[in-house]
């Protein structure tokens, strides 16, 4: 794995690889700090070869790029084990995360077909106990899908994300798996690692590739499902409660997509309560085709360092 020198500083600066403590920046803190860069015309790879000097109010990015040979180490030892990294430095990295703006992801972990992050595709979402009528929906979404060549994107959890993420992958369809638990021991699964080799499936993470379960990953997670999707169909969610709620609720307040709920059989309590705040009514799986021609809502992003 070759990293640039700009990418080298981004995650250094950004993330906790090396050390698990390391004070890394948030989103936020480095979209500002990109903006201030670009102001003084300095690039990220400046900072790491201390061509630059760094005021007394920068002292964590000090500390952070004193520290950055431990977190490209580890780097190449994730490189190693067959898992890539992209900064916002990288041509290739997914151009419609950008639509997150401050709160766009630095640097993202991955395995797989690393394509598929620039394709689109239709991200399907919901409660962990669907029904069985949400089952068969979330199914046939995925088929769906798959029929129109779209890559599927969804969240690896229980109930609906892995249903569709199967269906999609029964239906020879691709699949783009946004997680929110430990990126590396799910590559080392039998069943995840013959559809990387396949390559039709990426999984991809913005923590630690080695960091557990927690509700803060998992709404990060939500954020780059309905960025990276057309469309995101909301398949079943509980009222004023749960991540798919808040993950929907959070998309159509902030605009990070367009954003489709199911209203039929198997729809949950909160899925019109998810229309009246703005959500397209979906009420039949056919109608799919017609959101898709749609495309993803227009995105105005402000210029960022390095795009």
């Amino acid at each position: 794995m070759t990293l640039s020198d700009d990418t080298k500083a981004v995650i250094a600066l950004t993330t906790r690889l090396g050390d698990r403590h390391r004070p890394s920046l948030s989103p936020a803190r480095w979209d500002a700090l990109s903006q201030r860069l670009n102001d003084a015309g300095i690039t990220p790879a400046d900072l790491l070869a201390h061509d630059h000097h760094i005021d007394a109010d920068d002292e964590s990015l000090q500390f952070l790029l004193a520290d950055a040979s431990a977190a490209l180490l580890e780097a190449e030892q994730l490189a190693e084990q067959g898992l890539w990294v992209r900064s916002v430095a990288d041509d290739d990295y997914p151009g419609q995360l950008r639509r997150l703006g401050t709160q766009t992801p630095p640097v993202i972990f991955g395995a797989g077909e690393s394509s598929l992050l620039h394709r689109g595709g239709v991200g399907v979402v919901g409660s962990r106990n669907v029904s069985e009528d949400g089952a068969a929906v979330a199914r046939e979404l995925a088929t769906r899908a798959a029929n129109l060549a779209m890559p599927l994107v969804s969240g690896g959890a229980r109930g609906v994300d892995q249903l569709a993420m199967n269906a999609a992958y029964e239906a020879r369809g691709t699949i783009v798996g946004v997680i929110a638990d430990s990126l590396r021991k799910r590559v080392r699964s039998s069943d995840v690692a013959r559809a990387l080799h396949e390559g039709n499936t990426c999984l991809i993470s913005i923590q630690h590739p080695t960091a557990g379960f927690t509700p803060a990953g998992a709404m990060g997670r939500n954020k780059l499902i309905y960025a990276l999707s057309d469309v995101t169909v909301v398949v079943a969610s509980d009222h004023d409660s749960g991540g798919t709620w808040a993950g929907a609720t959070e998309a159509l307040r902030r605009g990070y997509g367009r954003v489709a709920v199911w209203r039929g059989r198997g729809e949950g309590t909160g899925n019109a309560a998810l229309e009246k705040r703005g959500a397209t009514p979906l009420k039949a799986v056919a109608d799919l085709d017609s959101l898709v021609k749609q495309g993803p809502d227009p995105a105005q992003v402000q210029l960022r360092l390095l795009d």
